[in-house]
């Protein structure tokens, strides 16, 4: 089943906004261009054009909740998270970070994950937010 979720947070006149499509579905086999999360048996699709950027940190929010989907297989050999649509409105101040909290946030809402908790403060000396997840600031490649 296919559902769209809008990540939108605002603090003082800067905001962040996306949209994301996801399917998730329970499968016996995972398809050959599937990539696995981690050593689970969670596998994912990105959405075709997408920034690598943007992929990478999809990869690493799906990383984090990976333990909480692999439930949801139903007695299936995987579990398949199909992002079937990514948008970014132009018109807001967008960081790569977005992808993994938007993701991470639909799984909740759909899908009945505890998720992880996701900081934000905004820094206006870098002119950038901050993100941190279940309390550690990382990011993709780094522990």
């Amino acid at each position: 089943m296919a559902f769209t979720y809008i990540y939108k947070r605002r603090i003082g006149s800067w905001g962040l906004v996306a949209r994301v499509t996801l399917d998730v579905q329970p499968i016996d086999e995972p398809p050959r261009e599937g990539r696995r999360i981690d050593d689970s048996h969670v596998w994912w699709l990105p959405p075709q054009g997408i920034p690598s950027a943007d992929e990478r940190w999809m990869a690493f929010g799906l990383g984090l909740v990976a333990g909480q989907l692999g439930t949801l297989r139903d007695g299936a050999d995987a579990l398949l998270v199909r992002v079937d649509d990514w948008d970014v409105p132009m018109l807001t101040d967008y960081q790569e970070e977005v992808a993994a909290a938007a993701v991470i946030e639909c799984l909740r809402e759909n899908c009945g994950i505890d998720g992880v908790d996701i900081g934000l403060t905004f820094d206006r000396e870098r002119n950038r937010y901050q993100f941190t997840w279940d309390g550690a600031s990382t990011e993709p490649g780094l522990d």
